[in-house]
């Protein structure tokens, strides 16, 4: 299942918002969420325009590990089986 790029998509599956923050590892604004099995999700917030000289076209999200150049940083080792 695909996460919601918007914030209307992603109340309406369930994603609940927490708060706003900073990543320690790229110094990115990000949007904390909440997923509907409850874990939270780092989320960035990029505007998408259509040039430099018109307003803000959109606002989508996307969970902030594919974009974070650090985010090897934060995952959790695999233990194996």
């Amino acid at each position: 299942m695909a996460i919601p790029e918007t914030k209307e998509g992603l109340e309406e599956a369930g994603y609940v918002y927490d708060n706003d923050a900073v990543c320690r590892g790229c110094r990115q604004a990000i949007e904390w969420w909440i997923t509907p099995k409850g874990k939270k999700m780092p989320m960035s917030v990029i505007e998408v325009r259509e040039s430099l000289v018109k307003p803000v076209e959109c606002i989508r999200r996307v969970p902030h590990w594919t974009d974070c150049p650090n985010a090897q940083d934060f995952r959790r080792p695999r233990s194996n089986p």
